[in-house]
């Protein structure tokens, strides 16, 4: 079903609920029911907001057997971007696989604006209706830019038994507010002209350049090696070799810092831009034209890759420091060839970790896609 806005004053912010696959009449009510239930509580927090539900069937996937998340998720995205919405909500009756819990019933994404979650862990109970739209509140809680710090419904979902719909606390209502103003705002492309590419991605980032860096702290990209198996296994082999390579000490020894930072700066951007195009993050939302909404997407997952690896640059740096700091000069001397006075170990230490990028750049692409785009997309298996 499709709900038009009873008062055009307020400004729009619009929902889709997508159901991914075919839905018997039970699921059909489940749905109705739980997506009533979230709209009435948004517009009882929120009445400054028009609410706007739309109701979309994508039936492409068959309803038995477990769905990967990360699928379901692009495909709201996907029609979130065609149908002009704010937000996307995908429902599945079915299990969702989970990559770092024993099992998911909910996963958000902040970046593609679009959360997924599923009936198949409370079949059956009398309060599937109530749970469900406690756990789809903490889903958007989520998408609004929220955390679990802020109590209420945005608790922790570690058990079901604690699902419950409750209210958002005053603090959560004014940080979702603040975010809603951007949303219900004109986008870019409704504003009557059409810029060039770049234009259009500069006008997008001026939009809203807090909300675009809160969303890329959100991810914590930092944390990112640690999720990666193969992308820090190969930064970690190639460090280990320098260390122990004297051609290598010579080297890095001899460069200046000006060209070593200068070659930091590029590899950074360079490893960040393979692993953004290795991985097909561009590729999201296939869809013609220029979007806010997907250019904002892209904005995001590149700067976050651009943190982390930036991050991983430090670390590396830092550990190098560490290291050597613990060996007596006068080994690493006769690896250069210099004096122990002249020796930077500072500028060795630069170049090591810059190399370890390179590597890093070159595992990262090694590994399966799905999961690199779940580390990035995902905020968390709820």
């Amino acid at each position: 079903m499709n709900e038009a806005c009873a008062d055009s004053a307020r400004p729009v912010v619009s929902i889709g609920w997508i159901s991914a696959v075919p839905l018997d009449a039970e699921h059909q009510r489940l749905l109705e029911e739980v997506s009533t239930a979230v709209h009435a509580r948004l517009e009882r927090q929120f009445p400054a907001y028009a609410w706007q539900r739309r109701r979309i069937e994508r039936c492409v996937y068959p309803d038995v057997g477990p769905i990967d998340p990360l699928v379901l998720l692009e495909l709201g995205a996907e029609e979130k971007l065609l149908r002009h919405l704010d937000y996307a909500v995908v429902y599945v009756p079915n299990e969702l696989t989970a990559r770092n819990r024993i099992f998911v019933m909910g996963v958000p994404s902040s970046a593609l604006e679009t959360a997924v979650f599923s009936s198949a862990r409370l079949r059956g109970e009398p309060d599937v209706v109530e749970r469900l739209t406690g756990l789809t509140l903490h889903l958007l809680g989520h998408l609004f830019g929220l955390d679990h710090a802020y109590g209420g419904v945005m608790q922790a979902t570690e058990e079901i038994e604690r699902l419950a719909a409750a209210d958002f606390s005053p603090a959560a209502v004014a940080e979702v507010e603040a975010r809603l103003r951007t949303v219900a705002d004109r986008r870019v492309e409704e504003e009557g002209r059409t810029p060039r590419r770049l234009r259009f991605v500069w006008d997008t980032l001026c939009s809203d350049p807090l909300g675009i860096l809160t969303d890329m702290v959100d991810y914590a990209p930092w944390r990112m090696p640690v999720h990666l198996g193969r992308y820090t296994a190969a930064t970690a082999v190639t460090v280990v070799f320098l260390f122990l390579s004297a051609e290598a000490w010579e080297l890095g020894a001899h460069l200046s810092a000006a060209w070593l930072g200068v070659g930091a700066a590029v590899v950074v951007l360079l490893a960040a831009l393979s692993i953004y195009v290795g991985q097909n993050f561009h590729q999201m939302g296939r869809i013609t034209g220029l979007r806010e909404q997907l250019v904002r997407t892209r904005i995001v997952l590149f700067g976050s890759l651009l943190v982390g690896i930036a991050s991983l640059w430090l670390s590396l740096f830092v550990i190098s420091l560490v290291v050597m700091s613990a060996f007596p000069e006068v080994v690493f001397a006769g690896w250069s060839g210099l004096d122990p006075e002249s020796l930077s170990l500072s500028r060795y230490a630069a170049f090591m970790a810059t190399l370890g990028v390179v590597a890093g750049a070159f595992g990262g692409n090694l590994e399966d896609e799905a999961e690199i785009k779940a580390v990035f997309l995902f905020d968390e298996e709820s």
